[in-house]
């Protein structure tokens, strides 16, 4: 039986160090050029890692861990395959944690990695106030963190997000080109850090054309759901149309679409009587009729990304208090025309 090929023959072919083999297998630091050389030679000697015994020397678990409130839902979807893809090549495994997998928030599982030493970092994904324990949990054992799109400011852990501000500007123009002038924004909770820069972009792209969004259309819902699109189409129809708003804005697709097929039911046409514009472009928003102008939220990006700043915070390469900003850009399509008060 052939002998297995092991690190250091991997290093000797390549004419590096095995440290610097062991870089690339981990997906650390190296120059382009030795890391395709290693990739060359690991490919002509068909070397694999023994993953658990490396794991075991380093003193490391080999997963990484994922948080957030609930996994059924697109934008988290989109943000798992992206980390997916980053992870497969490097032979590192995924934990999978809902916090409000039963209706109620519970956070056992998460809390139960951190003391067990079951991860060696963990992704958040929109953590808030209740996420500030584990976090805090997480940072006393020097796991590695990553947060994306956090709606607080944390002590620790690498920062990854929108620049919502500018997307909300770019919409504000986008509209007033159309020739709307009463624009309405539903928004998810107050508390929402990517809710109130969302606004504040929005309200900023409006003054510079001497809008202003009346405080009766500047809502915060408790929840980023469906139904709080729902609930603001209920409210539509009830408005006189003179008065109501002829565009309207949502914190994310999801009640985006709620709002645009709720107003459907009632006979409303959109965008003939108003347009309706989301956030993220979840894949639903280009299959939905009409579909749905959104801003491009890069979540798959981030997810791999969150994945990369945790492996280099692991080798000693990055700082925990990092900052990457993702630009969003604008998905036009057929819910957004006309505002029906435009003269022809």
């Amino acid at each position: 039986m052939s002998r297995r090929p092991d690190i250091a023959e991997v290093a000797k072919h390549a004419k590096v160090s095995k440290s610097t083999v062991s870089r690339v297998i981990n997906g650390g630091y190296a120059s382009a050029e030795v890391r395709a050389r290693v990739a060359k030679v690991i490919q002509k000697l068909g070397y694999t890692p023994w993953t658990t015994a490396r794991n075991f020397s380093l003193g490391r678990a080999g997963s990484f861990g994922l948080v957030m409130e609930d996994s059924q839902n697109e934008w988290i979807t989109q943000i798992l395959g992206g980390i997916e893809e980053e992870l497969t090549s490097k032979h590192i495994s995924l934990l999978v944690g809902s916090l409000v997998l039963r209706g109620t928030y519970d956070s056992a599982t998460v809390t139960s990695w951190i003391r067990e030493h079951r991860v060696d970092g963990l992704i958040f994904a929109r953590p808030g106030k209740r996420e500030k324990p584990l976090i805090e949990s997480a940072r006393k054992v020097k796991l590695a963190i990553a947060l994306i799109t956090p709606d607080e400011s944390f002590k620790g852990g690498a920062v990854l997000r929108s620049n919502n501000v500018d997307a909300g500007r770019e919409i504000a123009e986008h509209l007033y080109e159309l020739g709307h002038r009463r624009i309405a924004y539903l928004g998810g909770p107050e508390d929402s850090l990517d809710s109130r820069q969302r606004a504040q972009g929005l309200e900023e792209g409006l003054a510079l054309r001497r809008l202003k969004i009346p405080p009766q259309s500047m809502v915060f819902a408790p929840r980023y759901h469906l139904q709080e699109g729902i609930a603001f189409a209920e409210r539509w129809v009830k408005m006189p149309r003179p008065r109501a708003p002829t565009a309207v804005v949502c914190a994310n697709d999801i009640m985006a679409l709620g709002f645009m097929r709720t107003l459907q039911t009632h006979g409303v046409s959109v965008p003939k009587d108003v347009s309706v514009v989301g956030y993220d472009d979840v894949p639903a928003a280009s299959l939905f009729w009409p579909g749905l102008t959104t801003v491009r939220q890069q979540m798959r990006a981030m997810g791999a990304a969150a994945c990369r700043s945790l492996m280099a915070q692991m080798n000693g390469e990055s700082q925990d208090r990092s900052v990457l900003e993702f630009p969003m850009d604008l998905v036009a399509r057929q819910s957004t025309g006309p505002s029906p008060d435009r003269k022809v």
